[in-house]
């Protein structure tokens, strides 16, 4: 690859976005382009929330520099027409038909642009897209897909594996994305696994008195967090069900979520009065909540694949870096990046007595707590947007061709 490529980011989302996905892609994008490439990210041009249409400037919302350039494209937003106009037609057939139509037009306009800005690589998390331009551009360009998921149908898979053997390399997020592949019969050598990161300037500033004096929360107040969206497999409902069993005086905030999800959590927390549960906020504001807690906790559920062997939270990585103990479940995923007693105390998923009693010891424990922070502040160091592309990029420089 060139020592400055043009590098195409496609990405079949909305930004800005309450989700994390588009956050993940805008920093990637930013993490290119510190490694002296020449970005353009591209995404669907769809209809946004209301809160969302509020943003005006993406770039400050998602906290990357304006270092590449971002442009939205146009496609058949079907998924509106079924999702908010006509909600009614929102099942089965009629929704797959939807999805397929707006990715098919979000595909051909990207093909558009792509041809125009003739890049080294194309890059993407979304594969039929990805897939597409790989058959149709008629020039030379690399193709990498970034996978988070794999399907789950017999069908699907087959399809998945199909238009991933297209790609010049996959980059996975975990080793058990990894070890589907391998499984599946795919070329090692065009398999990287490249875990998340985070931007640790986002917390140069990690002073726990600070940020509680800016959200009025009490300075003596034992506070655990709880920051990310609130799907069942992110285990939040073993955390209000800890929040149950532990002491009256440790407060638990649940950051992040949006509906139905956080409707679900609110009506499981309504009784107690230690748990406050905020619902989406802005990346910047939702960081200094964990700032100011004294632990923070992971407590994924065990009994979905996605959160055992395929996830690599973004949250992980934020945790590590405003240095605050971490309590995580015991999972092959977490455990890629979190060691028991090392970076932090590891307790058994789906369980709420473990949950509480691991926080109750960080509690009681500064000094363990103090080690397993700054252990973890330490190794995320390594682990920033910049030096994930870097080793991306050096990857797909010694990657064989199909």
């Amino acid at each position: 690859m060139d020592a400055s490529p043009r590098i195409v980011m496609v990405a079949n989302a909305r930004i800005p976005s309450e989700r994390a996905h588009p956050l993940q892609i805008m920093h990637m994008a930013a993490g290119f382009s510190s490694g002296g490439a020449t970005v353009l990210l591209a995404y669907a041009r769809r209809a946004n929330t209301e809160v969302m249409r509020e943003v005006s400037d993406p770039f400050a919302y998602a906290g990357v520099p304006r270092s590449f350039a971002l442009v939205g494209i146009p496609t058949v937003d079907a998924i509106k027409r079924v999702t908010i106009d006509w909600p009614v037609l929102n099942h089965g057939p009629i929704r797959l038909i939807a999805h397929l139509l707006q990715l098919w037009s979000f595909a051909v306009a990207a093909l558009t642009l792509v041809r125009r800005w003739r890049p080294n690589l194309v890059y993407s998390r979304d594969l039929l897209p990805l897939a597409v331009l790989r058959l149709l551009l008629g020039q030379p360009a690399r193709f990498c897909f970034e996978v988070h998921t794999v399907p789950r149908s017999r069908l699907s898979a087959v399809l998945h594996l199909w238009a991933a053997r297209r790609m010049d390399a996959v980059v996975a997020i975990t080793e058990g994305l990894r070890r589907w592949y391998l499984d599946a019969g795919f070329d090692p050598e065009r398999l990287f696994v490249a875990p998340d990161a985070v931007d640790t300037r986002a917390f140069a500033n990690r002073d726990r008195g600070d940020a509680r004096s800016r959200l009025g929360i009490p300075g003596d107040a034992p506070l655990v967090c709880y920051l990310g969206h609130l799907y069942p497999w992110k285990g939040v409902d073993t955390l209000v069900a800890a929040a149950r069993q532990a002491t009256p005086d440790v407060q638990w905030l649940i950051v992040g979520g949006i509906s139905p999800d956080l409707d679900r959590i609110r009506a499981a927390a309504d009784d107690l009065s230690n748990v406050h549960v905020t619902g989406h906020l802005p990346p910047d504001e939702a960081r200094q909540y964990l700032v100011a807690a004294d632990v923070a906790a992971i407590p994924f559920s065990g009994r979905q694949v996605i959160s055992r062997e395929h996830t690599s939270p973004l949250k992980l990585f934020e945790y590590m870096a405003a240095e605050r103990p971490i309590v995580a479940s015991d999972l092959p995923s977490l455990r890629e990046v979190l060691h028991d007693e090392r970076n932090a105390l590891l307790v058994a998923p789906d369980n709420p007595s473990a949950l509480a009693a691991a926080v109750t010891r960080l509690l009681a424990d500064s000094a363990l707590a103090a080690r397993l922070a700054q252990a973890a502040r330490l190794e995320v160091e390594s682990r920033t947007w910049t030096q994930r592309a870097a080793a991306i990029r050096e990857f797909l420089e010694s990657t064989p061709a199909p």
